[in-house]
């Protein structure tokens, strides 16, 4: 019973005692406690006194454990919601460690201080707004849509090596090819896997006038990637400067020289190169390899030759053999004899 109507259903109670012994016998009495001689009185208060002090007892009574109570529901509710905190925190990647009033509570809840939690079914959800809306948001993300996660307002939650802002980036890098290059160019500000994948991204749609200043970063095999975008109809800006400056980023082994002499063979004029591999045959003799490529490409036998007489002859042995077939008259295409693996040799 709540504290205010008991005082008042108590209050009545006397009331209605009082009347009915002083209805009964309206006459006074008087007696001595301890020699202690009381003074004389209705016997209609005598009989009430004992219910009022029961009264006034059982409402502090009723107070106190009402007021302890109330507290004791004031920090269960306090609880839940850190519960629902606990489970926020883990949802967005970011669990943390939160103090209860209850300790059994957060003994059984603590694990969630240490893991992450992944929402299989997402249709069906029984929780709380504010706990679907994130599911929502992380679910959305995990499709590979880009979200504005400040509009969400839970960015600053997020550091940026979490999982969601990883993904989330890598989504925007997606939709938006220039989002790719920002990213690039102020890779400091970002994980290393958004910046690898806004490098393959550049690579993938930008031409090589855009992506000079980025060679070194853009790394060799992303640079092979770029010639394999070209086209007879479509250079991307391709010429032999700016091949030059993606040659010198890199360091360049016998095999790179030799797909390189084949890209450039495809789609540039060959005075210049031949110019640019003889070039750097001579200060690299890796790049042998890939200048006999073109001098055969050519049919220049006799150009090949004088560069197979300046090397061993356990040197660039399928070119010497090839050498031999084509002087003697045997024909033999070039891509029939020579590939990527055998050059080198």
């Amino acid at each position: 019973m709540k504290a205010g109507l008991y005082l008042v259903a108590s209050i009545l109670f006397i009331i209605a005692v009082v009347v009915a012994t002083y209805m009964i016998n309206p006459s006074t009495y008087s007696f001595d406690v301890f020699g202690i001689h009381l003074p004389s009185l209705p016997i209609a208060v005598w009989v009430t006194l004992p219910v009022a002090v029961l009264a006034v007892f059982s409402f502090l009574h009723i107070l106190f454990y009402g007021t302890r109570s109330f507290f004791s529901v004031k920090k269960l509710k306090n609880d839940i919601n850190k519960v629902d905190e606990v489970l926020y925190w883990s949802l967005i990647k970011e669990p943390t460690h939160i103090k209860f009033n209850n300790r059994d509570l957060e003994n059984k809840i603590g694990l969630l201080f240490n893991s992450y939690i992944d929402v299989v079914d997402s249709e069906n959800l029984k929780t709380t707004d504010k706990l679907k809306d994130v599911v929502k948001i992380i679910k959305k993300i995990e499709s590979g849509k880009f979200v504005d996660l400040k509009r969400e307002k839970f960015a600053k939650h997020l550091n940026q090596n979490n999982s969601i802002v990883i993904q989330n980036e890598i989504n925007h890098i997606n939709e938006d090819e220039k989002y790719a290059l920002k990213v690039v160019d102020f890779k400091d500000k970002y994980n290393d896997k958004i910046v690898q994948k806004a490098l393959d991204k550049i690579v993938e749609t930008q031409d090589f006038y855009t992506l000079k200043k980025y060679a070194k970063d853009i790394t060799k095999d992303r640079f092979f990637k770029l010639l394999g975008r070209v086209q007879k109809d479509n250079l991307l800006g391709l010429n032999i400067d700016i091949l030059k400056s993606f040659m010198d980023s890199y360091n360049l082994d016998c095999k790179d020289y030799y797909r390189c002499a084949d890209a450039v063979f495809k789609f540039l004029e060959p005075e210049k190169n031949l110019e640019i591999f003889k070039e750097y045959a001579k200060k690299d003799d890796k790049a042998t390899a890939g200048y006999l490529y073109l001098l055969f490409r050519y049919e220049m036998l006799d150009k090949v030759k004088e560069v197979l007489d300046e090397h061993s002859n356990d040197d660039y042995k399928a070119y010497r053999g090839l050498l031999t077939l084509k002087r003697a008259k045997h024909n033999i295409k070039l891509d029939d004899f020579i590939n990527e693996d055998n050059a080198c040799r």
